[in-house]
């Protein structure tokens, strides 16, 4: 049942984002492979998608922005037992996170890492983020991003050829499914990089 993970609280993402579908996708995907609530650590970023936190009856820890991976490395390291995850944004896992991310990748450690990549810092209304292409034009590059955008699956299929890393778009939803039921079922480390447009802020992008 998909409510054993689900809390109390209303979801408060505006309406039509496109957590929700993430969120629906990992409570499914705990239910079918019947992970156990009091066995499962959830770390969540900051940033819209790590609203998780209040959403989510698990045992969790809501982390300073870039630090939710070095968390669940300790997590796993001290009990191999649980079932660690990771929520974030392109901007705290691609960016303050950047070094942690390949660090963990680097090590293999038994964790699961999904991020909602909008392409944007859009908790903030809409900043460029680490993978913002380039040229874009947005609210803090009004003339256009110079930098290069960082494309997360080449770059960790560099670090460590063993892990688990694939990108998936949110609207997808049978593959979505099937990518994090992989993800969870991998005995290594894992990404799941979820594209998705913010629908506040995702249209500067177009």
């Amino acid at each position: 049942m998909t409510n054993n993970f689900r809390s109390n609280i209303t979801p408060t993402w505006c309406p039509g984002c496109q957590n929700y579908l993430v969120y629906a996708a990992l409570q499914k995907n705990f239910a079918d492979l019947k992970i156990n609530v009091d066995n499962l650590i959830m770390n969540y970023d900051i940033g819209c998608a790590g609203n998780m936190a209040d959403f989510f009856k698990t045992y969790g820890a809501h982390t300073l922005h870039g630090r939710s991976i070095a968390m669940a490395m300790g997590e796993k390291i001290v009990n191999p037992n649980l079932t660690v995850c990771v929520i974030g944004g392109d901007g705290g896992i691609y960016g303050e996170g950047l070094n942690h991310l390949v660090a963990a990748a680097r090590a293999n450690i038994n964790i699961k890492v999904f991020v909602s990549n909008n392409f944007l810092y859009s908790l903030t209304t809409g900043q460029t983020s680490p993978t913002t292409p380039k040229g874009a034009h947005t609210k803090s590059t009004p003339t256009g991003n110079i930098n290069e955008p960082i494309h997360p699956v080449e770059l960790l299929k560099t670090v460590n050829q063993e892990i688990f890393v694939e990108s998936v778009d949110v609207k997808d939803i049978p593959k979505l499914n099937n990518t994090i039921k992989r993800a969870l079922e991998f005995s290594g480390f894992a990404l799941v990089d979820i594209t998705q447009e913010c629908v506040a802020f995702g249209k500067q992008l177009k």
